[in-house]
């Protein structure tokens, strides 16, 4: 077990250098993201999918996770959340990227298979009807996504009589979503969803490994806010991301499937480099009070993120033809779930 140990830390911190050192190799920026490290992140996936491949046919799977006590998982989720931080913290102060993406992949991809001895399948990681899981990642970010330009676009044109978008350049969406995708939504729907919730989920409730994860998940959102410190800023991402982790951890403990939160993930984060802002209209927004600008974010958030936990259930059952839910999950991991789909 010691072994392993050491082995995974070493790949791991050997992962991270090998994207830390590319950075300085030089500068290609796209909407903020030097794709000389984002790049490499991607290839680095290559060979761990072609071990992967190889190994797990290998690799017997893990039966009773769930008879280690509470103390004792919720330990293990604390401390690769603590291991996943070593590196985004200096990632982002460092090098203002989140370049941890790929090594957190790893991290949890080893943990996972090799110290664990667990098919990726189990932790959420499905290809079984692979079409439909992207469908519905698709169909999920549409419902956020529409939801929350439409009102916020309609209360902005309210308030100063003009939209603050006039155009869209496709190219930084297309240059950014495969990092976005296969490196961030990958990393973090892995380490949040797929481990600490398929974890917590066989000692707790659905409910309280839900809302565990999320809480980590916000908290790892903190650092952005850290150089220069804005602890408004701070606690309003935090809090962001936090109901973002819930709603997510609720579709996960429905559909126990993880694919679909990628693509929503990665579109989530991608979709919005391409906007073209109009400066005149952020500079009247800047003059209006904080109280009506705070106004403008929260309330379309709020209102996208009640609309995307309502229909959870019912794009679920309709994409994917679910028609059982699981709120507690409290089973031998390594079987799936009693139904004929993909959700797991």
């Amino acid at each position: 077990m010691e072994g392993r140990v050491v082995k995974i830390l070493i790949v791991y911190l050997a992962t991270s250098a090998t994207v830390f050192t590319s950075n300085w190799l030089g500068y290609i920026g796209v909407a903020g993201v030097n794709m000389i490290p984002a790049t490499l992140s991607q290839v680095l996936l290559i060979p761990l999918y072609i071990w992967y491949r190889n190994h797990r046919q290998q690799t017997k799977l893990s039966e009773q996770i769930r008879q280690r006590g509470k103390h004792t998982i919720l330990l293990a989720v604390l401390l690769l959340f603590a291991l996943a931080l070593l590196i985004r913290i200096p990632a982002v102060l460092l090098l203002d990227m989140a370049y941890e993406k790929t090594p957190v992949v790893f991290l949890v991809v080893l943990t996972m298979v090799v110290l664990e001895g667990t098919d990726l399948s189990v932790f959420g990681f499905k290809t079984r009807k692979l079409g439909r899981a992207l469908l519905l990642g698709f169909v999920y970010y549409l419902v956020y996504e529409v939801s929350f330009s439409a009102i916020g676009g309609s209360l902005v044109y309210a308030v100063i009589g003009q939209s603050a978008i006039v155009g869209y350049d496709p190219a930084p969406f297309m240059l950014t979503m495969p990092f976005m995708t296969f490196c961030v939504g990958i990393s973090e729907e892995g380490l949040f969803r797929g481990y600490m919730q398929t974890h917590l989920n066989q000692v707790y409730s659905g409910r309280k490994a839900n809302l565990i994860q999320a809480t980590l998940f916000g908290l790892w959102h903190f650092v952005w806010h850290v150089r220069p410190l804005d602890v408004l800023g701070m606690l309003f991402h935090i809090l962001y991301t936090f109901l973002i982790g819930l709603v997510f951890g609720y579709f996960y403990n429905k559909s126990h499937n993880l694919i679909p939160l990628i693509l929503t993930h990665g579109l989530i984060d991608s979709v919005t480099q391409g906007l073209i802002l109009d400066e005149g209209a952020l500079r009247l927004l800047r003059t209006f009070p904080l109280t009506t600008r705070l106004a403008l974010e929260v309330v379309p958030f709020a209102i996208s993120i009640i609309v995307t936990f309502a229909s959870t259930k019912f794009l679920i059952r309709k994409v994917l033809r679910t028609t059982q839910f699981d709120e507690n999950p409290q089973r031998d991991i390594s079987q799936p779930p009693s139904r004929p789909t993909t959700s797991a």
